[in-house]
C-alpha cells in the first residue's frame, strides 16, 4: 500500500508541475513533499519500523481530497480561466502604510534582541550549563523556570511579517540584511531549525518569483540548509553531551520518523472530547472562560519507532479526532485554502501574496506536523499583522480626502 501511495503522490507531483511550472504552487508542493519523503524511504532504507498500517491510506485520502478540492477552487475562482505559468510579481493595487511598517520594524529591532538577551541572562543566572538546550525547552515548556515576558513574547511574530514586507516592497539591500539579522535572532530565541526555515521559505519564494534565483539555486539553498541543520543539531547535541548524533540519525528522526509514528501510534477517532486537537483554540478560549475541559497540549508524547520522536505528520489531529473522514474533510479545506491564496496571489494583490508566503512553510512542513489549527492563535496574529497596514492606509486615505 505504501508503494501505491508513492505512485499516487509522484503522479500528482508531475501533473502539478506540468500544469503550473511553479515549484511553489500547492499543486506541486503538496504531493511533492510526500513524493520526496517516500522516495527517501526507498533510497535510504532507514532503521525504522516498516510502514504497514493506516499511514498509506491516510496519505492517499489526504492527497486526493486536498488536490480534488484545490484544482476546482483554483479554476472556478474569477480572474483566471486557466492556471498561468510562473506569474510575475505584480504591483499591488492596495498599498500598505509606511508608518505602520516602520512601527513594525521598530518593534522587531527593539523586542527581539531584548527577549533573546533576557532569556540568556536568566539562564546564566540560574547556572544553566547549556543555554542552547535551555532556550529550546523554554520555547515550548510552560513549566520551566523562565522569565515572564508578558505581551513582549508576542512581538516575535512581528519580525517575520516585517521581513516578508521588506522583501516584497523594498529594494534596499541594507534593509533586507537588517531583516535577516532580526529573524536570525528571533530563530535563536526558540533555538529551533524551524525558526530559520520559516523566514527562509518566504525569502526564497519572493526571490524566485522576481526572477532573482532559479530552481538550481533553490536546490543549492536547500542543500545548504540541510547542512546547516545537521551542524546546528550537532552543536545542540554536543552542548547537551549527547554523542549519538549523526547526519543519518537526523534524517531518520526529523524527516522520516513522523510517518512511522503515525502508522503505529495514532488511533482513529480516539479523541476524549469532540475535536480536541482540531478545535484546540476553541477549548483554550472556553477554558479561560471557566470551562472544566483543559485544552490538549501541542507537545505530543515521545514514542519509539524505534528512534524517539514526538511528531506525527499533519494527518495526526484529523485522524485522531475524526478518523479517515476527518482526514478527507480537512484535506479538502486545506486544499481550498491554499488554492484560494495562491490564485489571489497571482491576481496582482500583494496582500494575498504575503499571506501565501507566510503560510507556505506550513505546506512544506506537512510531513512533520499540523501547524495552522494547532497554532491558530499565532496564525491569527500573522493575518492581523499582515492586513493591518493595508487597512490603516485605506482608512488614512479616506480621512484625508
Amino acid at each position: 500500500m505504501l508503494f501505491i501511495a508513492f505512485l499516487i503522490v509522484a503522479a500528482f507531483t508531475f501533473v502539478g508541475w506540468y500544469i503550473t511550472r511553479d515549484v511553489f504552487s500547492p499543486f506541486v508542493l503538496q504531493p511533492g513533499v510526500w513524493f520526496g519523503i517516500l522516495l527517501l524511504f526507498y533510497l535510504s532504507d532507514p532503521e525504522l519500523y516498516p510502514i504497514i498500517h493506516d499511514f498509506p491510506i491516510s496519505l492517499i485520502v489526504w492527497t486526493i481530497s486536498f488536490l480534488g478540492v484545490a484544482y476546482p477552487t483554483y479554476y472556478y475562482l474569477p480572474d483566471h480561466s486557466l492556471i498561468s505559468r510562473r506569474p510575475p510579481l505584480l504591483a499591488s493595487v492596495l498599498t500598505p502604510s509606511r508608518l505602520v511598517l516602520k512601527l513594525y520594524l521598530f518593534i522587531a529591532i527593539i523586542s527581539v534582541p531584548l527577549i533573546l538577551y533576557t532569556l540568556m541572562r536568566y539562564g546564566m543566572e540560574r547556572g544553566e550549563s547549556n543555554l542552547m538546550t535551555y532556550l529550546r525547552i523554554a520555547s515550548y515548556d510552560d513549566t520551566l523556570d523562565k522569565p515572564d515576558l508578558g505581551v513582549a513574547y508576542y512581538t516575535i511574530g512581528v519580525a517575520l511579517i516585517v521581513f516578508i514586507f521588506i522583501f516584497v516592497y523594498s529594494s534596499k539591500k541594507w534593509l533586507k540584511i537588517l531583516a535577516v539579522v532580526i529573524n536570525v535572532l528571533a530563530a535563536l530565541i526558540s533555538m529551533s531549525k524551524t525558526g530559520f526555515f520559516v523566514f527562509l521559505v518566504p525569502m526564497v519564494y519572493v526571490l524566485y518569483l522576481r526572477g532573482k534565483i532559479k530552481l538550481r539555486t533553490i536546490g543549492i539553498i536547500l542543500l545548504i540548509f540541510i547542512g546547516f541543520s545537521i551542524w546546528f543539531q550537532y552543536a545542540r547535541s554536543m552542548a547537551s553531551q549527547q554523542d549519538s548524533f549523526s547526519a543519518t540519525s537526523m534524517l531518520t528522526i526529523y524527516i522520516m520518523s513522523p510517518c512511522v509514528a503515525f502508522d503505529y501510534y495514532v488511533e482513529p477517532a480516539s479523541a476524549t472530547h469532540f475535536g480536541e486537537y482540531v478545535f484546540r483554540f476553541y477549548y483554550a478560549i472556553m477554558h479561560s472562560l471557566g470551562s472544566n475541559i483543559e485544552p490538549v497540549s501541542n507537545v505530543l508524547k515521545f514514542v519509539g519507532v524505534p528512534e524517539e520522536t514526538n511528531t506525527y505528520t499533519i494527518l495526526y489531529p484529523f485522524y485522531h479526532d475524526f478518523g479517515l473522514p476527518g482526514v478527507g474533510l480537512f484535506g479538502g479545506l486545506y486544499g481550498a485554502f491554499y488554492a484560494f491564496l495562491y490564485k489571489r496571489a497571482q491576481s496582482g494583490q500583494n496582500v494575498y501574496f504575503i499571506l501565501y508566503a507566510c503560510f507556505l512553510n506550513y505546506l512544506i512542513l506537512q510531513f512533520v506536523q499540523e501547524n495552522i489549527l494547532s497554532n491558530f492563535s499565532l496564525n491569527l496574529q500573522y493575518v492581523i499583522l499582515i492586513l493591518f497596514p493595508y487597512i490603516f492606509q485605506q482608512l488614512s486615505s479616506r480621512l484625508s480626502r
